[in-house]
């Protein structure tokens, strides 16, 4: 979807889309699939650009971190973007300063988003919004205690039987431990 920057110039807008990201393109293996992405928002003009204030609500399925076993989530977030023309974009003045230097930037300078078109494309700043929004570490509860490392069998439904592998590190040690010596 593209983002009309221009239809906002005299009065807001409202905006309601769906977007669908299939779970494959996320770039995140765990997740095992995916809700179709709802944003609602208002576009209003605010200088020196607009301002889009709204609301991603998704849905989906994702892979416990330790067992493997599928773990359903909700999230619904709020976002914000700024948009200002590219002529408005902070430039590096010619100083006689040390050139190395650099521009500084305000951390307010790092929130916009600067357009040289009035059509933004959107679908990208949803993606990213989903991206922050999806659980890193989710687990199907808060005691999983996961796989086994060994047989792979899933220690959440039976113990398992394996015994841990001995630490070869400590060999020489246990030696002087043994009354044998």
């Amino acid at each position: 979807m593209d983002l009309n920057l221009e239809a906002a110039f005299d009065e807001p807008i409202d905006l309601s889309h769906q977007f669908d990201f299939p779970a494959a393109g996320l770039a995140r293996p765990e997740v095992v699939s995916l809700s179709y992405v709802s944003f609602t928002g208002r576009l209003e003009r605010q200088e020196p650009g607009f301002v889009l204030n709204g609301r991603v609500v998704f849905d989906g399925v994702t892979a416990c971190a330790r067992c493997l076993a599928p773990v359903p989530f909700r999230r619904s977030s709020e976002a914000y973007w700024r948009f200002a023309p590219a002529h408005a974009k902070p430039r590096e003045e010619k100083a006689k300063g040390d050139p190395e230097d650099g521009l500084e930037l305000s951390p307010e300078d790092l929130d916009v988003l600067y357009y040289d078109d009035l059509v933004v494309p959107f679908d990208p700043l949803v993606e990213e919004q989903v991206q922050l929004e999806l659980p890193l570490k989710a687990l199907c509860r808060d005691d999983c205690r996961g796989l086994c490392p060994i047989c792979g069998a899933d220690r959440n439904l039976a113990p398992c039987a394996c015994k841990p592998p001995a630490d070869e590190r400590w060999k020489t040690l246990r030696t002087l431990l043994d009354p044998g010596n």
